[in-house]
């Protein structure tokens, strides 16, 4: 007995070993950078006045994957379905029937394909999104250049900074032309002070590189101090940059070289004019992802939510007619406190718009930064319970926005009021009972 217990006691001790021993090599082996969290979706391309953001791209994966993903499950319809086509006309029965339980037969037809397609629509984008081809793979944005680039601007025009700017970037290298973000990779910041002149802030950032990549050591904080630099430091810290290699390094104007297009930026520290920054080694860039979850940006839960409004109010008046305007305009002489109710129901119709964008929107982006801050803490092994939580949350999300349609429309088609009550009540009374045609079980002729 004493044996078969210290047999499993060892058998506990190893598997604790193994499983910390993989947790600590995440930390080698996959630890990423710092993250960089934005809430819109990072703009990738423009298409004229139309932005291409990856979270739209992942929008439209979701919608290419239900198309070509049902075509290919019934390519070859059969009428004894097996195999795929089994499986998905399955899930639209399934569907079929929780919508028709709750809406009727009549009003199921109307609403099953809006509702079907905002169940399969918000549950593949959700699930997608956990893939590893998200947020790792995209385009390199070139923060190094784009620092300078801003200050070149600035002081061709001859003005001060108007507002604050703050970048992070990440130290990658750069494998053929492509941006490689390193193991456990060093987080660059720096910020720039509305009413800064760009000539203190080009002293700033000579020493905020030269404290990234060298050993120089500043008085100051270079990235988010103000006002004017200490002109030792920024000779101290352009003198790292020249004797490192690897480090970056500003190119001084030639006589006549400084154009509209290479506009030269003098430091105060130096007095010299330099035109170009170049990174002989590596680079301070981001990665911005071609694909982010589609529903972690605001703008487009909106548009789901704007649709699904239009969508509500289109079958109202479609069964109502202008009746419908009845529910929220009643005649203060008739009740005044039904008067009061209608207009609270007008303004809540039009708050449905922001509880349903901001329901998905908020958990879907916090399960994002959720999973983002896990990996970036603990690389290996831990994050897979949140991937477990996050593929229920993504199926409870689809099924709430999609539900919640499906009740606002059954609200929308129902007469209101006494006197339609009364006026249709025997037709309800014969809902209620159903002739025998409709009774289940019963064959029907189509």
């Amino acid at each position: 007995m004493t044996s078969h217990r210290s047999d499993v006691g060892l058998k506990i001790i190893v598997i604790a070993v193994i499983a910390l021993a993989v947790i600590g090599s995440g930390f080698v082996l996959a630890a990423g950078p710092e993250p960089h969290i934005v809430i819109p979706g990072e703009i990738l391309w423009q298409l004229g006045p139309l932005p291409i953001t990856s979270t739209l791209m992942a929008a439209w994966l979701a919608m290419v994957l239900l198309i070509v993903g049902t075509f290919l499950m019934t390519r070859t319809m059969k009428l004894i379905p097996t195999g795929a086509q089994n499986f998905i006309e399955s899930i639209i029965d399934f569907l079929y029937g929780q919508v028709e339980e709750i809406a009727g037969e009549t009003n199921a037809r109307r609403f099953f394909p809006v509702v079907a397609s905002f169940f399969l629509f918000i549950l593949v984008a959700n699930w997608v999104a956990l893939t590893p081809i998200f947020k790792s793979i995209g385009v390199t944005k070139d923060y190094g250049h784009e620092i300078f680039h801003e200050i070149q601007e600035k002081a061709a025009k001859g003005k001060a900074f108007d507002k604050d700017k703050h970048f992070l970037a990440w130290q990658m290298e750069d494998a053929g032309g492509i941006g490689l973000a390193k193991t456990g990779a060093e987080t660059f910041k720096f910020d720039i002070h509305a009413g800064e002149d760009p000539a203190d802030v080009l002293d700033r950032y000579i020493i905020a590189l030269a404290e990234f990549y060298t050993d120089f050591q500043p008085h100051a904080d270079p990235a988010h101090g103000t006002g004017h630099a200490d002109p030792a430091d920024v000779e101290a810290a352009f003198a790292a940059l020249q004797a490192d290699p690897d480090a970056p390094k500003f190119i001084a104007e030639s006589h006549g070289e400084s154009t509209a297009e290479h506009h030269g930026v003098t430091s105060k520290a130096l007095g010299q004019t330099f035109t170009a920054l170049d990174f002989p080694g590596d680079k301070i860039a981001l990665v911005y992802p071609f694909f982010r979850a589609a529903f972690s940006d605001l703008n487009n839960t909106l548009a789901l939510a704007i649709f699904a409004f239009l969508v509500i109010e289109f079958w109202g008046f479609q069964s109502l007619g202008f009746g419908y305007l009845g529910k929220f305009f009643i005649s203060p002489l008739k009740n005044p406190i039904l008067t009061f109710v209608g207009i609270l129901e007008l303004v809540s119709e039009f708050i449905r718009i922001i509880s349903f964008s901001f329901r998905l929107f908020g958990n879907i982006f916090a399960g994002g930064v959720l999973l983002l801050i896990l990996t970036f803490l603990a690389p290996f092994i831990v994050p897979l319970g949140i991937y477990g939580l996050e593929l229920f949350v993504g199926l409870i999300q689809a099924i709430v926005f999609s539900l919640l349609v499906l009740v606002f429309a059954v609200g929308a088609v129902e007469h209101h009021g006494e006197e339609h009550n009364d006026e249709h009540g025997e037709g309800r009374h014969a809902d209620e009972h159903p002739s025998p045609q409709h009774q289940p079980g019963a064959v029907q002729a189509h």
